[in-house]
Protein backbone atom coordinates (compact mmCIF):
# COMPACT_ATOMS: atom_id res chain seq x y z
CA UNK A 1 0.00 0.00 0.00
CA UNK A 2 1.12 3.53 -0.97
CA UNK A 3 1.56 6.78 1.23
CA UNK A 4 -1.17 7.67 -1.01
CA UNK A 5 -3.11 4.84 -0.83
CA UNK A 6 -2.94 4.46 3.49
CA UNK A 7 -3.92 8.31 3.65
CA UNK A 8 -7.02 7.96 1.77
CA UNK A 9 -8.29 4.30 4.14
CA UNK A 10 -7.51 6.82 7.12
CA UNK A 11 -8.98 10.22 5.77
CA UNK A 12 -11.86 8.94 5.15
CA UNK A 13 -12.79 6.42 8.50
CA UNK A 14 -14.28 7.87 10.91
CA UNK A 15 -13.53 8.62 14.49
CA UNK A 16 -13.93 10.89 16.46
CA UNK A 17 -12.69 11.71 20.06
CA UNK A 18 -13.74 8.73 22.14
CA UNK A 19 -14.83 7.37 19.17
CA UNK A 20 -11.01 5.78 17.59
CA UNK A 21 -11.76 2.34 17.31
CA UNK A 22 -11.90 1.91 13.54
CA UNK A 23 -8.52 3.60 13.18
CA UNK A 24 -6.60 1.45 16.22
CA UNK A 25 -8.25 -1.34 14.26
CA UNK A 26 -6.19 -0.29 11.21
CA UNK A 27 -3.13 0.24 13.20
CA UNK A 28 -3.62 -3.28 14.13
CA UNK A 29 -3.57 -4.79 10.95
CA UNK A 30 -0.96 -2.87 9.80
CA UNK A 31 1.64 -3.43 12.26
CA UNK A 32 0.48 -6.48 14.42
CA UNK A 33 2.75 -8.87 12.55
CA UNK A 34 6.28 -6.85 12.67
CA UNK A 35 5.67 -5.58 16.31
CA UNK A 36 3.80 -6.71 19.53
CA UNK A 37 1.61 -3.80 21.18
CA UNK A 38 0.39 -2.50 24.46
CA UNK A 39 -2.53 -0.58 24.96
CA UNK A 40 -4.31 1.62 28.04
CA UNK A 41 -7.55 1.70 29.31
CA UNK A 42 -8.32 4.91 27.33
CA UNK A 43 -7.68 3.47 23.76
CA UNK A 44 -4.00 4.82 22.82
CA UNK A 45 -1.80 2.27 21.64
CA UNK A 46 1.88 1.62 21.27
CA UNK A 47 3.79 -1.23 18.85
CA UNK A 48 7.44 -2.05 19.86
CA UNK A 49 10.28 -1.88 17.58
CA UNK A 50 13.17 -3.52 19.30
CA UNK A 51 16.48 -2.37 18.27
CA UNK A 52 20.20 -3.53 19.02
CA UNK A 53 19.64 -1.53 22.80
CA UNK A 54 17.10 -0.99 25.45
CA UNK A 55 17.74 2.55 25.30
CA UNK A 56 16.71 5.33 24.30
CA UNK A 57 13.57 4.38 24.17
CA UNK A 58 11.93 6.82 21.81
CA UNK A 59 7.49 6.96 21.11
CA UNK A 60 6.54 8.21 18.15
CA UNK A 61 2.92 9.23 18.38
CA UNK A 62 -0.16 10.83 16.38
CA UNK A 63 -3.73 10.87 17.77
CA UNK A 64 -6.20 9.01 16.24
CA UNK A 65 -9.12 10.95 16.75
CA UNK A 66 -10.69 13.94 14.93
CA UNK A 67 -12.91 16.29 15.24
CA UNK A 68 -16.71 15.59 14.91
CA UNK A 69 -20.44 15.87 16.58
CA UNK A 70 -22.12 13.68 19.30
CA UNK A 71 -25.96 13.35 19.17
CA UNK A 72 -27.79 15.57 21.47
CA UNK A 73 -31.56 15.07 21.17
CA UNK A 74 -33.92 13.71 18.64
CA UNK A 75 -36.97 16.01 17.66
CA UNK A 76 -40.26 14.75 17.23
CA UNK A 77 -39.96 15.31 13.74
CA UNK A 78 -37.09 13.65 13.28
CA UNK A 79 -34.12 16.06 13.24
CA UNK A 80 -30.80 15.58 15.71
CA UNK A 81 -29.78 18.13 17.77
CA UNK A 82 -26.05 17.85 17.86
CA UNK A 83 -23.01 18.79 20.05
CA UNK A 84 -19.49 19.62 18.31
CA UNK A 85 -16.40 17.04 19.52
CA UNK A 86 -13.67 19.10 19.24
CA UNK A 87 -12.68 23.04 17.93
CA UNK A 88 -15.33 24.11 15.18
CA UNK A 89 -15.83 27.33 13.52
CA UNK A 90 -20.14 27.50 12.59
CA UNK A 91 -19.16 29.49 9.60
CA UNK A 92 -18.13 25.87 7.69
CA UNK A 93 -21.09 23.87 9.20
CA UNK A 94 -24.46 24.99 7.32
CA UNK A 95 -25.74 22.70 4.48
CA UNK A 96 -22.62 20.57 5.00
CA UNK A 97 -23.16 16.83 4.56
CA UNK A 98 -22.38 14.55 7.18
CA UNK A 99 -22.53 10.87 8.05
CA UNK A 100 -23.80 9.60 11.51
CA UNK A 101 -22.27 6.52 12.92
CA UNK A 102 -25.61 4.44 14.04
CA UNK A 103 -25.19 1.32 16.23
CA UNK A 104 -24.42 -0.96 13.92
CA UNK A 105 -21.22 1.21 12.34
CA UNK A 106 -23.52 1.98 9.28
CA UNK A 107 -23.07 5.56 7.83
CA UNK A 108 -26.29 7.52 7.18
CA UNK A 109 -25.79 10.33 5.42
CA UNK A 110 -27.23 13.78 6.77
CA UNK A 111 -26.60 17.27 5.99
CA UNK A 112 -26.38 20.37 8.82
CA UNK A 113 -29.57 22.65 8.46
CA UNK A 114 -31.00 25.51 10.28
CA UNK A 115 -34.25 27.94 9.71
CA UNK A 116 -33.91 28.23 5.96
CA UNK A 117 -32.60 32.15 4.32
CA UNK A 118 -36.76 32.92 3.08
CA UNK A 119 -37.12 33.61 6.81
CA UNK A 120 -34.74 34.98 8.33
CA UNK A 121 -34.61 38.29 6.22
CA UNK A 122 -34.77 39.99 9.47
CA UNK A 123 -32.15 38.28 11.24
CA UNK A 124 -29.23 37.76 8.89
CA UNK A 125 -26.89 39.78 10.72
CA UNK A 126 -27.44 37.35 13.54
CA UNK A 127 -24.54 34.52 13.97
CA UNK A 128 -25.48 31.19 13.84
CA UNK A 129 -24.96 28.94 17.20
CA UNK A 130 -24.42 25.25 17.53
CA UNK A 131 -27.74 25.20 19.59
CA UNK A 132 -29.56 26.89 16.65
CA UNK A 133 -28.99 23.98 14.12
CA UNK A 134 -29.67 20.35 13.01
CA UNK A 135 -29.34 17.20 11.24
CA UNK A 136 -31.48 16.27 8.64
CA UNK A 137 -31.42 12.28 7.80
CA UNK A 138 -34.70 12.13 5.85
CA UNK A 139 -36.30 10.90 8.86
CA UNK A 140 -39.81 12.08 9.82
CA UNK A 141 -40.32 11.14 13.76
CA UNK A 142 -38.34 9.99 16.75
CA UNK A 143 -39.27 6.03 16.16
CA UNK A 144 -38.21 7.02 12.57
CA UNK A 145 -34.58 7.46 13.43
CA UNK A 146 -34.48 4.63 16.33
CA UNK A 147 -36.06 2.09 14.37
CA UNK A 148 -35.66 2.74 10.93
CA UNK A 149 -31.80 4.03 10.67
CA UNK A 150 -30.50 2.91 13.90
CA UNK A 151 -29.40 6.44 15.22
CA UNK A 152 -29.48 6.62 18.96
CA UNK A 153 -28.64 9.76 21.27
CA UNK A 154 -24.54 9.82 21.70
CA UNK A 155 -24.05 8.57 17.89
CA UNK A 156 -21.24 10.11 16.28
CA UNK A 157 -21.36 12.34 13.73
CA UNK A 158 -18.28 12.93 10.93
CA UNK A 159 -17.91 15.04 8.11
CA UNK A 160 -18.68 13.33 4.76
CA UNK A 161 -15.48 14.09 1.98
CA UNK A 162 -14.77 12.98 -1.04
CA UNK A 163 -10.93 12.01 -0.99
CA UNK A 164 -8.82 13.53 -4.06
CA UNK A 165 -5.56 13.50 -5.69
CA UNK A 166 -4.65 16.42 -7.63
CA UNK A 167 -1.74 15.39 -9.69
CA UNK A 168 -0.87 18.68 -11.02
CA UNK A 169 0.74 19.96 -7.74
CA UNK A 170 0.85 16.86 -5.76
CA UNK A 171 -1.84 17.55 -3.08
CA UNK A 172 -4.19 15.78 -1.24
CA UNK A 173 -7.75 16.60 -0.89
CA UNK A 174 -9.83 15.15 2.34
CA UNK A 175 -11.02 15.60 6.04
CA UNK A 176 -9.13 14.68 9.27
CA UNK A 177 -5.54 15.09 8.23
CA UNK A 178 -5.52 16.54 12.29
CA UNK A 179 -4.51 13.82 12.67
CA UNK A 180 -4.25 11.34 10.57
CA UNK A 181 -1.20 12.35 8.66
CA UNK A 182 0.74 11.32 12.18
CA UNK A 183 -0.76 7.86 12.49
CA UNK A 184 0.02 7.54 8.69
CA UNK A 185 4.00 8.54 9.49
CA UNK A 186 3.33 6.31 12.69
CA UNK A 187 2.75 3.10 10.62
CA UNK A 188 5.06 3.70 7.62
CA UNK A 189 7.85 4.32 10.64
CA UNK A 190 6.94 1.61 12.02
CA UNK A 191 6.99 -0.67 9.04
CA UNK A 192 10.33 0.89 8.01
CA UNK A 193 11.82 -0.31 11.56
CA UNK A 194 10.77 -3.55 11.39
CA UNK A 195 13.14 -4.22 8.20
CA UNK A 196 16.02 -1.78 9.16
CA UNK A 197 18.84 -2.27 12.09
CA UNK A 198 18.73 0.68 14.76
CA UNK A 199 20.32 1.12 17.52
CA UNK A 200 16.99 2.11 19.67
CA UNK A 201 13.90 0.78 20.99
CA UNK A 202 11.21 2.20 19.51
CA UNK A 203 7.19 2.35 19.80
CA UNK A 204 5.27 3.64 16.97
CA UNK A 205 1.76 5.16 18.99
CA UNK A 206 -1.56 5.96 18.55
CA UNK A 207 -3.43 7.90 20.92
CA UNK A 208 -6.61 9.05 21.73
CA UNK A 209 -8.81 11.90 22.64
CA UNK A 210 -6.41 14.93 22.03
CA UNK A 211 -8.99 17.23 19.97
CA UNK A 212 -10.83 17.10 23.54
CA UNK A 213 -8.22 17.71 26.16
CA UNK A 214 -4.69 15.67 25.12
CA UNK A 215 -5.92 13.01 27.60
CA UNK A 216 -4.45 9.66 25.23
CA UNK A 217 -1.32 11.22 24.96
CA UNK A 218 -1.17 10.92 29.03
CA UNK A 219 -2.11 7.79 29.51
CA UNK A 220 -0.19 5.98 26.95
CA UNK A 221 3.26 8.20 27.86
CA UNK A 222 2.79 6.53 31.87
CA UNK A 223 2.71 3.17 29.95
CA UNK A 224 5.78 3.33 27.72
CA UNK A 225 7.94 5.81 29.55
CA UNK A 226 10.23 7.58 26.70
CA UNK A 227 13.20 9.06 27.14
CA UNK A 228 12.17 11.06 23.97
CA UNK A 229 8.65 11.65 22.52
CA UNK A 230 8.10 12.94 18.82
CA UNK A 231 5.12 14.05 18.41
CA UNK A 232 3.28 14.42 14.65
CA UNK A 233 0.71 16.65 13.78
CA UNK A 234 -1.33 17.68 11.15
CA UNK A 235 -0.58 21.84 11.73
CA UNK A 236 -2.21 24.67 10.47
CA UNK A 237 -1.14 26.30 6.91
CA UNK A 238 -1.28 29.89 7.76
CA UNK A 239 -0.25 30.49 3.29
CA UNK A 240 -3.70 32.68 3.22
CA UNK A 241 -4.16 35.82 1.23
CA UNK A 242 -3.49 39.24 3.57
CA UNK A 243 -0.96 36.82 5.59
CA UNK A 244 2.11 36.72 3.68
CA UNK A 245 4.43 38.91 5.73
CA UNK A 246 3.45 37.17 8.70
CA UNK A 247 3.54 33.43 7.23
CA UNK A 248 4.92 30.37 9.66
CA UNK A 249 4.12 27.26 7.77
CA UNK A 250 3.87 27.32 3.92
CA UNK A 251 1.54 24.30 1.66
CA UNK A 252 4.52 22.75 0.09
CA UNK A 253 8.01 24.01 1.73
CA UNK A 254 8.77 21.46 3.59
CA UNK A 255 7.68 19.11 7.26
CA UNK A 256 6.55 21.59 10.08
CA UNK A 257 9.54 21.58 13.35
CA UNK A 258 8.09 23.25 16.03
CA UNK A 259 10.39 25.32 18.42
CA UNK A 260 7.87 26.42 20.82
CA UNK A 261 4.22 26.69 21.32
CA UNK A 262 2.29 27.84 24.73
CA UNK A 263 1.86 24.40 25.79
CA UNK A 264 5.66 23.80 25.94
CA UNK A 265 9.36 25.05 24.94
CA UNK A 266 11.13 22.55 22.62
CA UNK A 267 14.47 22.12 24.55
CA UNK A 268 17.12 23.58 22.05
CA UNK A 269 19.40 20.57 22.33
CA UNK A 270 16.84 18.09 20.63
CA UNK A 271 15.45 21.01 17.44
CA UNK A 272 19.59 21.42 17.16
CA UNK A 273 19.51 17.78 16.84
CA UNK A 274 16.12 17.36 14.57
CA UNK A 275 17.63 20.89 12.09
CA UNK A 276 21.43 18.69 11.95
CA UNK A 277 19.51 15.20 10.94
CA UNK A 278 17.24 17.24 8.25
CA UNK A 279 19.71 19.01 6.74
CA UNK A 280 22.49 16.05 6.92
CA UNK A 281 19.66 13.66 5.00
CA UNK A 282 18.37 17.04 2.81
CA UNK A 283 14.92 17.10 4.42
CA UNK A 284 13.14 20.27 3.82
CA UNK A 285 11.98 21.99 7.20
CA UNK A 286 9.86 24.73 8.34
CA UNK A 287 10.81 25.94 11.60
CA UNK A 288 8.05 27.31 13.42
CA UNK A 289 7.40 29.11 16.83
CA UNK A 290 3.41 28.88 17.59
CA UNK A 291 1.74 31.67 19.51
CA UNK A 292 -1.08 29.79 19.80
CA UNK A 293 -2.36 26.11 20.36
CA UNK A 294 -0.78 23.00 20.85
CA UNK A 295 0.13 19.21 20.62
CA UNK A 296 0.02 15.92 22.70
CA UNK A 297 3.19 17.23 23.97
CA UNK A 298 1.75 19.19 26.34
CA UNK A 299 0.73 16.31 28.52
CA UNK A 300 3.74 14.06 27.49
CA UNK A 301 6.66 16.70 28.25
CA UNK A 302 5.49 16.61 31.52
CA UNK A 303 4.57 12.74 32.22
CA UNK A 304 6.65 11.22 35.39
CA UNK A 305 10.11 13.09 35.87
CA UNK A 306 9.68 14.86 32.10
CA UNK A 307 10.09 13.39 28.86
CA UNK A 308 12.06 15.88 26.35
CA UNK A 309 10.02 16.35 23.01
CA UNK A 310 9.98 17.25 19.47
CA UNK A 311 6.93 18.24 17.45
CA UNK A 312 7.08 18.03 13.82
CA UNK A 313 3.97 18.23 11.26
CA UNK A 314 2.32 18.26 8.11
CA UNK A 315 0.77 21.66 7.16
CA UNK A 316 -2.97 21.23 6.35
CA UNK A 317 -4.77 24.24 4.81
CA UNK A 318 -8.57 24.43 6.28
CA UNK A 319 -7.46 22.64 9.11
CA UNK A 320 -10.62 21.32 11.08
CA UNK A 321 -13.23 21.69 8.96
CA UNK A 322 -14.81 19.65 6.75
CA UNK A 323 -11.75 19.13 4.39
CA UNK A 324 -8.17 20.05 3.70
CA UNK A 325 -5.65 20.57 1.32
CA UNK A 326 -2.08 18.90 2.55
CA UNK A 327 1.22 18.37 -0.06
CA UNK A 328 2.43 14.73 -0.29
CA UNK A 329 5.72 16.50 -0.68
CA UNK A 330 5.44 17.57 2.84
CA UNK A 331 4.22 13.86 3.89
CA UNK A 332 6.70 12.52 2.56
CA UNK A 333 9.61 15.06 3.85
CA UNK A 334 7.68 14.42 7.71
CA UNK A 335 7.81 10.61 7.19
CA UNK A 336 11.56 10.83 6.37
CA UNK A 337 12.32 12.99 9.06
CA UNK A 338 11.07 11.00 11.92
CA UNK A 339 12.55 7.38 10.11
CA UNK A 340 15.94 9.74 10.66
CA UNK A 341 15.20 10.19 14.20
CA UNK A 342 14.23 7.51 14.94
CA UNK A 343 17.54 5.60 13.56
CA UNK A 344 20.17 8.60 14.28
CA UNK A 345 18.69 9.57 18.07
CA UNK A 346 21.49 6.68 20.35
CA UNK A 347 22.22 6.75 23.66
CA UNK A 348 25.14 9.34 23.64
CA UNK A 349 21.48 11.68 22.61
CA UNK A 350 20.21 11.15 25.27
CA UNK A 351 23.05 10.91 27.96
CA UNK A 352 23.13 14.29 29.98
CA UNK A 353 20.36 15.30 28.52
Amino acid sequence: MTSLELLMKLTVAPGVSGFEETITEILIQRLKDKAPYIKDNLGSIAFEFRGTQDRPKIMIVGHQDEIGFIITHITESGLLRFHPIGGWDWRNLLSSPVNVINKNNEHIPGVIGSVPIHYTKDTLSKEVSFADMFIDIGATSINDVIDNFGVNIGASVVPTTHFVYQEQNNLIFSKAFDDRVGIAIAIETGEYLAETSHPNTVFCCGSVQEEVGIRGAKTIASLVKPDIAIIIEGVPADDYPGNEGKCKTRLGDGAHLRLFDPSIVIKPKWYNIAIDIANKYNIPIQPVVRTSGGTDAKEIHLSGIGIPCLVVGVPVRYAHSHNGIISLNDYTHCLELVKQLAVNIDASSIAND
